[in-house]
């Protein structure tokens, strides 16, 4: 199933850079690809999100889970591994993902056709980004709109993008997860009380 949508998504993305969103319909990627207009509509609710592969299904029930037993609602402080966990959220999510150098290559081709696919992904980045946000808040009982869960999610969301474009870079030879993690371990030592701070205060 997953080959399967990738191969809808690239396929979808080539004929938009070639000719548009509207140069091609649903019926000619499924044809291309070998599928029903129904198979089609299983994988991606339309054309558009297709292109960006954006799955009409996303299955993250589990990896949430997950994220959300690391923490302890109850318990009156931050949890000690909530920046590693929302790393290995995030490292789980991108092993999913299945993205490459040449699909990133494909989508900005289609963007540069259709522009307006760059503000469809945008606020599905800010959406997703919120959803993350209310995640940490349920899991570590703080009130909506608590700031520490903003930048938890935002400090990670950062380290990722970082992350992904160093891992996909032609000299990498580390995982993604180990890239990440490099990452998390700077922003640590910069984060971290500085002792001769202090005693300058």
């Amino acid at each position: 199933m997953a080959a399967t949508a990738a191969q809808v998504t690239s396929i979808a993305r080539r004929l938009t850079a070639e000719r548009g969103l509207s140069g091609f319909t649903v019926e000619e990627v499924c044809e291309q690809v070998g599928i029903s207009r129904r198979t089609f509509f299983n994988y991606f609710a339309s054309k558009d999100d297709a292109v960006l592969g954006i799955p009409a299904r996303e299955d993250d029930d589990t990896l949430k889970t997950r994220f959300l037993a690391g923490g302890d609602p109850a318990s009156t402080g931050l949890s000690p591994t909530l920046l590693d966990d929302l790393a290995e959220l995030a490292v789980q999510r991108w092993d999913r993902s299945d993205i490459t150098a040449e699909s990133i290559r494909e989508v900005l081709t289609a963007f540069e056709r259709e522009p307006r696919l760059f503000t469809r992904i945008i606020e599905k980045f800010q959406r997703d980004e919120q959803s993350d946000v209310e995640l940490v808040e349920h899991r570590e009982g703080l009130a909506s709109g608590d700031l520490r869960a903003a930048a938890a999610v935002q400090l990670i969301r950062a380290l990722t993008g970082a992350a992904a474009r160093e891992f996909l870079t032609l000299t990498n030879t580390d995982t993604f997860a180990e890239v990440l993690a490099r990452r998390l371990a700077a922003a640590r030592e910069i984060l971290a009380p500085n002792p001769d701070l202090e005693r300058k205060s």
